[in-house]
This record gives C-alpha cells, structure tokens and sequence, in this order.
C-alpha cells in the first residue's frame, strides 16, 4: 500500500466513523503496513485482520473495536494507544512498546507478547502479557 493509497483510506475511514452515510469503513485486511508513521491515527472499527503493522508508529492512535485478529505488531511502538474493545485473537505484539496503552475489554485470546515492553526500558517476562482478556 502506497503513502497515498493509506491517505486516502484514512481519510474515507474517518467520514465513515464521523457518519456511517458517508466514507468507508478502513479494509485494510492483510495489508503491508510495516514501518508505516500512523501515529494518532483514527483506526476506531477498522478492519486490520492479517495486517503487517510491524515497527508501524502506532503512538496515539485509536483502535477501539479495531479487528485486529492475526495482526502481526511486532516491535510496533503503541504507546498511548487504545485497544479498548479491539480484537487481538492471534494476533503477534511481541517485542511491541505497550507503554500507556489502554487494552481494557481488549480480547487477547491467542495473543503474543513476547517481550513486550511495559515502561521505560523493562521489557515483561516473555509469559507476562498485558492485562487483557487472555480467556
């Protein structure tokens, strides 16, 4: 997905959360998203299933009721970011910075966190995870 491509689908996912009338919900399913800047971005419902968010700059964004089922966020810096209600089924945070991240409701059933870090440079044991729900 090109710099461009990503502009314009946020753009169209943040009419549609504003009214479902206008826009488009963001259908970014098994997109390459690796590296991207998307910090403080409005990701509320989007649908980022299989998504490569890989070392994606994730600070501030809003993903509350994002579908993020099999996600890959590895070493991804989220930190600020809210999770509430997102789905994280199966979903790869391994090495991810969750520093100030709000995951309450967030469904972690499958999840990997890895090395997740927790705040300034403490990284979790590798079979600690985030307080979600892991059930």
């Amino acid at each position: 997905m090109t710099d461009k491509q990503l502009t314009r689908t946020l753009q169209d996912h943040r009419d549609w959360v504003k009214s479902s009338a206008t826009g488009n919900r963001a259908d970014l399913r098994a997109a390459d998203l690796r590296g991207m800047d998307l910090a403080g971005a409005d990701l509320r419902y989007a649908d980022l299933r299989a998504a490569d968010l890989s070392r994606a700059n994730l600070v501030d964004a809003d993903m509350r009721g994002a579908d993020l089922r099999g996600a890959k966020l590895t070493e991804a810096n989220c930190q600020r970011a809210s999770f509430v209600n997102a789905n994280l089924h199966g979903a790869t945070l391994d090495g991810a910075d969750l520093r100030g991240a709000d995951m309450q409701q967030a469904n972690g059933v499958g999840a990997s966190f890895i090395g997740w870090r927790k705040s300034a440079g403490k990284t979790a044991p590798s079979k600690e995870a985030p307080e979600i729900d892991m059930e």
